[in-house]
């Protein structure tokens, strides 16, 4: 498809889709420009028809061994296109791309990763949740008595009833929503690479490999590993293949 616009009382064009898309990125063209391509039956303004250009036509469907390209919506083998995150760009779409990475602007289909100042606050916030019921738990199993010795079996099984609860808040919710309370509070969600929901199955081994090995055994650098992770994933998203995204 080629477009024409107006460039003040003077005819512009045609141009291509990846042209058109790169002026209107540029500013050029903006929802008041008018605009025409063969089939319309009278010029319009973009913002009535920008639904019909290349950046935001519905994607294609590709076949066996073919990606999408994010852009375009055409599929295309994948030693054609290249990869930038969970999205695919073609050739020719490759400037369009880059120059909507220099200006900022979201590029559809990509994940909005989540930092790790968001990520914290949505964790402590969870702590505060599930801490209110665990010391309840705690309280009425082992009691406070001053003076009284410390009782071994009460404490081990106050704390595995403090790890189960903890084990079924996690795995139910975000394998149920994709996200904890406190994340929810943040709008956050945790995905899977393609953005899509993942499994009650995986949801728990994450909370393990979260509090136990990106927590305990690396005495959290696991966590910190969000800040220089280009992804900005923590090691246990690495471990089970998990996304943090921000809505």
């Amino acid at each position: 498809m080629t477009w024409n616009y107006l460039e003040g009382n003077e005819q512009r064009g045609p141009v291509t889709d990846v042209d058109f898309e790169a002026l209107v990125h540029s500013g050029k063209i903006s929802d008041d420009t008018f605009v025409w391509h063969e089939g319309m039956a009278e010029w319009k303004p973009y913002g009535q028809v920008k639904g019909l250009t290349a950046g935001t036509s519905p994607p294609t469907h590709a076949a066996v061994g073919q990606v999408v390209c994010a852009e375009c919506g055409r599929a295309f083998p994948p030693d054609q296109v290249i990869r930038h995150g969970n999205v695919f760009i073609c050739a020719a779409c490759k400037p369009v791309f880059l120059q909507k990475l220099k200006e900022g602007v979201v590029v559809h289909g990509a994940l909005n990763y989540a930092g790790f100042g968001v990520r914290f606050g949505a964790k402590f916030l969870d702590g505060i949740i599930l801490g209110i019921p665990m010391y309840a738990i705690a309280f009425s199993i082992q009691g406070f008595h001053p003076g009284a010795r410390p009782n071994v079996s009460r404490a081990l099984l106050s704390n595995a009833i403090s790890i189960l609860l903890g084990l079924l808040y996690y795995t139910f919710f975000v394998g149920k929503f994709g996200a904890t309370p406190g994340k929810m509070a943040a709008k956050l969600r945790i995905v899977n690479p393609d953005g899509s929901k993942v499994s009650y199955a995986k949801a728990l081994g994450r909370y393990f490999a979260a509090d136990y090995i990106s927590g305990c055994c690396t005495l959290c650098i696991g966590y910190l590993m969000v800040l220089w992770d280009d992804e900005k994933r923590a090691l246990h998203d690495r471990i089970c293949s998990t996304r943090v995204i921000q809505k």
